[in-house]
């Protein structure tokens, strides 16, 4: 996959060194920014490097490779094919695009002089020269080798492909059209030319983003080009992605943005925002189910109650509705019931009787456990029912007990604390004699003075409660340490 630094051409390094130390005639001249010669030399082009371009299968996979910066693949495909003489002068020059994919353009300019002194009139090495130099950011450089290979074989196909990327990548002067006509130019004169599907694919997307804020429906097929010439062009399908959205073709944007999501470009915002809006426009329009399902997206993706607006009242009302749907159906389908809550979780999970149902279900599955033994089952089940409703007395009661049996025995005190000093924040009396077993477990880890502390606190708090014997008798059982 061709790296992002790739793609953004990165900045001037050791590749424009070489070219001042006089491996590349012609550069680091004058420092002329004129723009590079005009394709009005084609009939020169009668050495044109397709007519010797080796087309083994092998080569033209390497050439994809290396457009497509597959580093590895290039590597194994060049070790493959070795020093095979049928490869000519492409050999050195493919080497050195290899070398500056690899990050080493020192190499890459040793090879692109090795072509050189092959022969210094074949248009690949000067645009192989050209498009290395844009590669690393001196464009003074690739101004000299454009100018030089022009000056000796003509507008070639190779030579309009690098002038093309001139124009394309140089920071600040975006020249989409300009690199885009030269592309075609030189895919007309060579319609097997290598190297050409990125640039061409981001001439394309730079063309759609100059036309996107006056000629939308004509930016957009720019940008549809662009996105069918390279899929992992992520700049030109999230251009492709807004033009859609411009033009209130919201599903085939949202779409575009969802992929884009998927391989890890951090638009969230975007597509959450995006939702929302395209889930008004389905409300107004009567799609109700579409536009639950747009809201629903959005919050997904983060928006607050406060910035859905009238979509969370949708969401609110879609839920427990789907609550209502699970209610009737627990008793006669439980496959369809629970398909109910899962909907009803995806549109609003802080429904109140959403939680309050999935607290019972998991708490009867957890007694169901507790009945046939299952210790496991039951304290997961348990759990589960305090993660829908943290104050659930039972459930965590039951939890204790669960956590007990499984030798358990701080979370089963924990779970035991936590009720007892609930029950009484609520005034609620428990029916079983809670603080007997928290104290049983607190022993059980030696932990005598906290066990008799629990006792004892039952005695000042419920002098007259209903297990003051039993709480008696275990006190005087307790060691005192």
């Amino acid at each position: 996959m061709q790296t992002e630094q790739k793609r953004k051409w990165p900045l001037a390094g050791p590749f424009v060194l070489a070219a001042c130390l006089g491996l590349f005639p012609g550069a680091c001249g004058s420092g002329s920014e004129a723009a590079p010669p005009s394709a009005d030399s084609e009939s020169m082009h009668a050495a044109n490097a397709s007519a010797v371009r080796w087309q083994d299968e092998r080569v033209v996979s390497l050439r994809a490779a290396l457009a497509d910066g597959w580093a590895e693949v290039a590597q194994e495909l060049l070790d493959e094919l070795g020093d095979d003489p049928r490869l000519g002068l492409e050999a050195p020059l493919l080497r050195a695009r290899l070398a500056a994919l690899q990050g080493d353009p020192i190499a890459a300019s040793r090879y692109v002089e090795n072509a050189r002194a092959m022969d210094d009139r074949d248009a690949r090495v000067w645009a192989t020269a050209a498009e290395l130099a844009v590669m690393e950011g001196s464009f003074e450089t690739a101004l000299a080798q454009l100018e030089e290979g022009k000056t000796r074989c003509g507008a070639t196909p190779e030579l309009l492909r690098a002038e093309a990327n001139f124009w394309i990548f140089r920071p600040g002067l975006h020249h989409g059209k300009r690199g885009l006509d030269l592309l075609l130019r030189a895919q007309e004169l060579d319609p097997d030319l290598p190297f050409l599907r990125w640039p061409l694919s981001e001439a394309h997307r730079l063309y759609a983003q100059s036309l996107s804020g006056t000629r939308t429906k004509e930016a957009i097929v720019e940008a549809e080009k662009a996105v069918a010439l390279s899929a992992e062009n992520q700049e030109a399908r999230e251009l492709l992605g807004d033009l859609y959205m411009a033009d209130h073709r919201w599903g085939a944007g949202i779409e575009v943005f969802e992929g884009l999501l998927r391989e890890g470009r951090p638009l969230e915002a975007k597509v959450a925002l995006f939702s929302k809006q395209a889930g008004v426009v389905a409300l107004q329009q009567g799609h109700k189910d579409l536009a639950l399902e747009y809201f629903t997206r959005a919050r997904e993706l983060g928006l607050s109650e406060e910035e859905l607006g009238t979509g969370a009242a949708v969401l609110r009302r879609a839920a427990q509705a789907a609550v209502e749907a699970a209610q009737e159906l627990q008793a006669t389908d439980p496959g369809a019931m629970q398909a109910a809550l899962e909907q009803a979780e995806r549109h609003w999970p802080d429904t109140p009787s959403l939680r309050a149902m999935r607290c019972d279900l998991n708490t009867d599955a957890g007694m169901q456990a507790l009945r046939t033994g299952d210790w496991e089952e039951a304290r997961d089940a348990f759990e589960a029912a305090l993660a829908w409703d943290e104050h659930a007395l039972v459930a965590r009661l039951m939890l204790g007990r669960a956590c007990l049996e499984l030798g358990e025995y701080p979370e089963a005190s924990a779970a035991w604390h936590r009720v007892i000093d609930q029950a009484r924040e609520m005034n609620v009396p428990l029916p079983d004699p809670v603080h007997l077993d928290l104290a049983r477990a607190l022993a059980l880890q030696d932990r005598f003075e906290e066990a008799r502390g629990v006792l004892q606190n039952y005695l000042d708090f419920e002098p007259e409660g209903p297990f003051v014997d039993d709480t008696r008798r275990l006190l005087d059982e307790l060691p005192e340490r």
